[in-house]
């Protein structure tokens, strides 16, 4: 259950291997975080996951068997950190010290297994926030460093994230280059078209290889029942007996899921422990992209503000300038707290101070906040909080009977990304093919 890329990703496994497959999906669509929306001059604008990098192996082997392609982000100047009241073309001394000092420890760890390490009890105890105060060597530069990690790898505040928890991220990564750069990293390429066009273009390679009725969309299910004999998917208006169910949706919404029997504690309570990021993502569309006349990139962060970061989004076949920017964390749900004009007049406020007065003055304004869909409520994924890995970590992957997960969060490798979720969906339906759970 759930249609978004591991769902997607696991069903089609599971139709090769030969299996008669059911993908449930609560909403009218498949796709999941992924979400395109077309201007009427054709200009795309992804409102949710975008990016592709190095690494991401599967994703882009996907693009290419589908018959898609990716373009550059665009990143045309120079980009701009906003500090102390002034633009500034480098990140603080601290900054880049302290990111390999991340990437040290990360290394420690076995992504698989973060909890096992040495530290592990001590690093999941601490939040980022405190360790950053006392490795950044002053509280502006552990603020900024705390929104660029918190922030704008997980959507989520310095406080709200462990230690462990930037490091397993860090590591799942490929390290805090990998995972910060626009090119040579994971914001480098973009698909053509949008993720969502290739969701649509899996689901119907899965009506192709299973049948038609193997996608049912807007049916939200309700409840998961197991025995000996088999399980059965329930949704407000029908059920499907099955002999293994994945499903790949966030933890938290996983835990919204009657189950029976219930859940054991342990995986129950890492429901209750792992909630959702909290970003909002506004897209303010200008004529032209001024910026680069100036020789900016579009490409920013912000130490201070509403905005933390923003980026050039657009397109080759596109004249259109499209400045978007990201709010994460307490700064997210201050905005959301705002009425639509307020929200928006903070929002250009910030873009006018990391890329001129030009940027006040948009000719559309497009928001999307995914905490508002109910069956998504919150990007880019779930983390865990505080404490949290050593206790309930070990419960994230294996199944529970007949019950195998999937989703993003359960990825080893670029969780938090597509990458991670198909991975994820490949690994889930390998686990049934290979009858772990001694149905088959």
């Amino acid at each position: 259950m759930g249609g978004g890329f591991s769902g997607l990703a696991a069903a089609l496994a599971l139709g090769r291997a030969g299996w008669d497959v059911r993908l449930v999906e609560a909403r009218d669509r498949v796709g999941g975080r992924t979400l395109t929306r077309w201007l009427p001059d054709g200009t795309q604008l992804d409102l949710g996951a975008q990016w592709l990098g190095p690494t991401q192996d599967r994703m882009y082997a996907l693009v290419a068997e589908y018959g898609l392609t990716t373009f550059p982000s665009a990143a045309l100047g120079a980009p701009v950190l906003r500090w102390g009241g002034g633009l500034h073309p480098e990140p603080p001394e601290p900054t880049g010290r302290v990111l390999a000092r991340l990437d040290a420890l990360a290394a420690r760890l076995d992504p698989a297994a973060p909890w096992l390490a040495a530290e592990a009890p001590e690093w999941d105890r601490l939040p980022l926030s405190g360790w950053l105060a006392d490795a950044a060597g002053d509280p502006a530069g552990a603020r900024y460093l705390g929104r660029l990690l918190a922030g704008g790898l997980l959507a989520t505040g310095p406080d709200e994230i462990s230690l462990l928890q930037i490091l397993f991220y860090l590591r799942s990564g490929g390290g805090s280059a990998l995972l910060l750069r626009m090119a040579g990293g994971a914001q480098q390429d973009r698909v053509v078209g949008g993720p969502a066009a290739l969701a649509e273009l899996m689901a119907q390679r899965l009506a192709a290889t299973v049948g038609p009725g193997a996608l049912r969309l807007g049916a939200p299910v309700t409840v998961i029942a197991q025995d000996a004999g088999g399980v059965l998917v329930r949704t407000d208006r029908d059920a499907y007996p099955a002999d293994a169910v994945v499903v790949a949706v966030a933890p938290a919404l996983a835990g919204r899921i009657r189950y029976d029997p219930p859940l054991p504690a342990l995986r129950d309570g890492l429901t209750q422990r792992m909630p959702m990021g909290s970003a909002v993502k506004v897209h303010a569309l200008y004529p032209e992209p001024f910026w680069r006349a100036d020789g900016l990139s579009g490409v920013g962060t912000s130490a201070t503000g509403p905005v933390t970061e923003t980026v050039d989004n657009g397109t080759p076949d596109s004249t259109r300038g499209v400045l978007t920017a990201f709010s994460y964390g307490d700064e997210a749900r201050d905005l959301r707290r705002m009425s639509p004009d307020a929200r928006r007049a903070a929002v250009l406020d910030a873009l006018v101070a990391m890329v001129g007065p030009d940027a006040a003055r948009p000719d559309g304004f497009v928001e999307h906040d995914w905490s508002a869909d109910p069956y998504t409520r919150g990007c880019f994924c779930g983390v865990l909080t505080p404490g949290s890995w050593r206790g309930y970590g070990p419960a994230l992957r294996p199944p529970v009977g007949r019950v195998h997960w999937a989703g993003t969060e359960t990825a080893v490798g670029w969780t938090g990304y597509l990458e991670g979720a198909v991975r994820a969906g490949e690994r889930a339906a390998a686990e049934v093919t290979a009858g772990t759970s001694g149905y088959r």
